[in-house]
C-alpha cells in the first residue's frame, strides 16, 4: 500500500472536514465536560486556506490511492517577550489524525516525519504538543518516537 505524504490543498476540504470531526468526536467521548458538538463548521474553509497560505503553519495530508486518510497540523510559535523566556522558536505540533480503519500502519509515523522535516527546513529544532491522558495510543507513540514530558497540566474542580 503506497502512502503519499503532501501538503494540503483547498481541493481536500471536505475530506479534511472529515477527519477533524473523528477527532473531535474521540475527544467529546473521552471529555464531554470540555467537548461539544458544535451548532456549526468548527474548521471552516477559511480555517483551511488560513493554514495552507501562511509560511508559519504546515498542514500535511496523508494519502492513499487519492483518498485521504490523515493530517497532521503544525505551526511555528514563540514565548511570550517577557524576559525571562529564552528567545526561541518551535513547532507546535497541533494534531495528528489516521482514520481509526488505517490506524497501525506507520502513517502516523509517516506524517510525523513530515512535520519534521518541515520544522528543520523552517530552522527549527524542536517540536513540541500537547496531548490528553486519556488518549493512551498518541502518548504511548509520540514516547516511542523520543518524546519527552515537559510539564503537566492540573485542573482542580470547584462544587
Amino acid at each position: 500500500m503506497d502512502v503519499l505524504i503532501r501538503e494540503a490543498i483547498i481541493e481536500d476540504y471536505k475530506n479534511l472536514s472529515e477527519i477533524y470531526e473523528e477527532l473531535d468526536e474521540y475527544h467529546r467521548l473521552n471529555h464531554p465536560e470540555l467537548f461539544v458538538k458544535p451548532n456549526k463548521i468548527p474548521r471552516d474553509k477559511s480555517y483551511i486556506q488560513n493554514i495552507i497560505s501562511d509560511e508559519r503553519k504546515a498542514l500535511f495530508v496523508a494519502e492513499i490511492e487519492s483518498k485521504i486518510v490523515g493530517l497532521a497540523e503544525c505551526y511555528i510559535l514563540k514565548p511570550p517577550n517577557f524576559g525571562v523566556f529564552r528567545e526561541r522558536e518551535w513547532v507546535q505540533l497541533d494534531s495528528i489524525v489516521v482514520k481509526k480503519e488505517y490506524q497501525n500502519l506507520k502513517i502516523g509515523t509517516m506524517l510525523l516525519e513530515k512535520v519534521i522535516e518541515w520544522a528543520k527546513g523552517k530552522g527549527i529544532d524542536r517540536i513540541e504538543l500537547k496531548v490528553y491522558l486519556f488518549n493512551e495510543n498518541a502518548l504511548n507513540f509520540y514516547l516511542e518516537k523520543g518524546f519527552k514530558e515537559l510539564s503537566k497540566v492540573m485542573y482542580f474542580d470547584i462544587i
